[in-house]
């Protein structure tokens, strides 16, 4: 077989997947991003707004121009004597308060201010303040309109929230932030505010937690239920796996959520969030290799070197507090190489697990090009905020979740699948048990039938001696006829050579004769057959149990069954007929079983037989009935696992 086409589908299927996860990290960066938003920006500490600005542009994101003095914990009487003594800060530049300097500490004091030129007209303003780390004033002219926790270096108690206030103004107006920071990794104004219209910010507000609770909601839900699999399953472990990984990713998310309703303390919530990020990437390694069939050794490492990351960052988050500059600076160092390391790490192993046909690595292998372009993207384009989504990596990350959830969720699928084809199985064992049995008592009654026969046949002689000796040809004629039909009442009739075979026919022959359905059978069939016994009476008997199942609920026109069997060049050929009501569920070209919703578990345990053996099967209805025509090789050993191939005609 010529692989090269093969190899060219899944190379451009490869080069498809980074062309539109690059498309999507792009278009998010450019429609949905605070740092891409048309609008204009203050210039020198000031920000003017005319009425067709107002108009034009009802929501802004105030990035650009802000007054900032540092070690400065200002409020609106002081803000006015600090003359000239400010730098221009372009939020989203600096992190903390160490401003780039390795000298300077990344905690203290700052204050920003801010002057905006609003139309003469008054209006309605709302602005959102986004989480500030990590206590801080805010005031509006010479009004506090808002106070997190307290910022005083005497009296410091850190709290955050974002919030948003709503205010009446016209003309000139002063925003002043006064921030402390002795908590975070992060120190006073790190993300935008927004500023606009009150309905279009608490429209743009309520879509981003209305898209953020839908998240955490549906992987909370997926936490629940692998939670009651894990129970329910004897071997559970990815299924425990995949319930820390959801919870994990439900805690990393929720922060829109958990922050827009709480105020919170910077401990131990912040530090919660950081690590459940790590842990999420950590849980994803374990479970690509497991999927993946990676080496031993490979997991190990790679296992331990994700724990250790996310056990520095637990110390990280925990002692903030006291973190340096360059302490902080190495620990980022670390995380971008750790993140190319993991991006470089699961596209090699999703990428050998497909080499090695491991058919579900391939899902995998796309997630994980979805999980490599968030990183690329997220060093190619650093300014970057959104708006409404998420962040390029929590892209990534969610991509490995949902690939690792689908090739979970299919392998319990599969293994409930053959649960319950399984159980069938058993059930046609008890079935064709039972049928011995019923057909051994049928073989005793009729024995001991013919022992009574021949016991009583010295007393039929005397009786046909004695009709002949007196002339009475009329009734030796009528005597004769009544023993024939005893002795032929003694007989059982075989259907065919193979004894199982024979009793599971009988037995539904038998059946069907009962509710009243006409049965055939034409079986040439030797007496040892080089096939599985046990399989081949279970898939007969599932056929015939249909087949009678289907007669019985047909209202009207004749009841027919009708089954033969041979053996011709190696294969086993079977043909089982009846007549039915007409009506038939499919799904998908598949059939639905009659009795329960979803697929007839009858017919899925044939058709897996039938795979067994690389056999082939043709199941279809017409005007005159429902038909299963099946081939078997025999002398074909039974596969362990699905992989033959079988051809399966609907």
């Amino acid at each position: 077989m010529d692989k090269k086409p093969f190899v060219l589908r899944r190379s451009l299927a490869l080069l498809l997947m980074v062309a539109l996860s690059s498309a999507l990290f792009l278009a998010l960066y450019h429609f949905d991003n605070k740092y891409t938003k048309a609008a204009p920006q203050a210039i020198n500490g000031a920000l003017y707004v005319s009425e067709a600005d107002w108009t034009d542009i009802p929501i802004r994101y105030l990035r650009d121009g802000w007054r900032f003095y540092a070690d400065r914990l200002l409020t609106p009487e002081t803000l006015k004597q600090q003359g000239d003594n400010y730098q221009y800060l372009s939020i989203g530049e600096q992190s903390n308060f160490a401003m780039g300097d390795s000298r300077r500490s990344p905690h203290g004091s700052a204050s920003y201010a801010l002057t905006l030129y609003l139309p003469e007209e008054e209006h309605t303003y709302a602005l959102e303040l986004p989480e500030i780390y990590s206590a801080y004033r805010f005031y509006i002219d010479d009004k506090l309109k808002l106070q997190m926790g307290k910022p005083d270096p005497d009296d410091y108690q850190d709290q955050t929230q974002c919030r948003v206030i709503t205010f009446e103004a016209s003309g000139k107006v002063t925003l002043l932030l006064a921030v402390s920071d002795h908590s975070f990794l992060y120190s006073g104004l790190v993300y935008p505010p927004s500023f606009g219209e009150p309905l279009n910010t608490y429209t743009i507000r309520g879509l981003r937690f209305g898209i953020c609770l839908i998240l955490v909601t549906v992987t909370l839900m997926l936490a629940i239920f692998s939670f009651y699999l894990a129970i329910r399953t004897r071997r559970g472990n990815n299924i425990w796996l995949f319930f820390l990984l959801c919870l994990s990713t439900a805690v990393f998310t929720s922060y829109c959520v958990v922050h827009g309703i709480l105020p919170l303390p910077i401990q131990p919530w912040y530090t919660v969030e950081l690590v459940s990020g790590y842990l999420v990437t950590l849980l994803v390694i374990i479970l690509h290799n497991r999927i993946c069939g990676t080496k031993r050794t490979m997991q190990v490492i790679s296992g331990a070197a994700s724990g250790v990351v996310c056990v520095l960052a637990l110390l990280y988050g925990v002692f903030a507090a006291q973190l340096t500059l360059p302490v902080m600076l190495a620990f980022s160092n670390l995380v971008f190489g750790f993140k190319l390391l993991t991006a470089v790490y699961l596209l090699f192993t999703a990428a050998m697990a497909v080499r090695q046909n491991i058919e579900k690595a391939t899902i995998l292998l796309y997630a994980d090009i979805i999980y490599a372009c968030a990183f690329v993207w997220d060093r190619l384009l650093p300014n970057y905020e959104p708006i409404l989504s998420g962040w390029f990596q929590e892209w990534g990350s969610l991509s490995l979740v949902i690939a690792t959830g689908v090739v979970l969720g299919y392998d319990i699928t599969m293994g409930y699948r053959h649960s319950l084809v399984y159980a069938e199985e058993q059930r046609q064992m008890k079935r064709q048990l039972t049928m011995q049995v019923e057909h051994l008592r049928q073989m005793n009654q009729k024995v001991e039938e013919s022992a009574k026969l021949r016991h009583d046949f010295r007393h039929h002689l005397r009786t046909l001696m004695t009709l002949a000796g007196e002339g009475h040809c009329e009734e030796l004629e009528n005597y004769i006829r009544g023993i024939t039909e005893i002795n032929e009442g003694t007989r059982l009739g075989r259907l065919t050579d193979n004894i199982e075979l024979d009793a599971l026919v009988q037995y539904y022959s038998n059946l069907a004769q009962s509710a009243g359905i006409q049965f055939r059978a034409r079986l040439s069939l030797p007496a040892v057959l080089n096939f599985p016994i046990v399989d081949l009476c279970g898939l007969l008997g599932n056929l015939m149990e249909n087949a009678v199942e289907a007669c019985q609920r047909q209202q009207t026109g004749d009841k027919t069954i009708f089954i033969a069997g041979r053996v011709q060049d190696g294969q086993l050929e079977f043909v089982v007929d009846n007549s039915f009501d007409g009506e038939l569920k499919t799904r998908g070209g598949k059939y639905l079983s009659s009795k329960r919703s979803g697929f007839g578990l009858g017919v899925s345990s044939v058709l897996e037989t039938v795979e067994r053996y690389n056999g082939v099967i043709n199941l279809y209805a017409d005007e005159k009935g429902f038909h299963a025509e099946l081939s078997l090789s025999t002398g074909v050993e039974k596969k362990n696992t699905f992989t033959g191939i079988t051809k399966v005609y609907y």
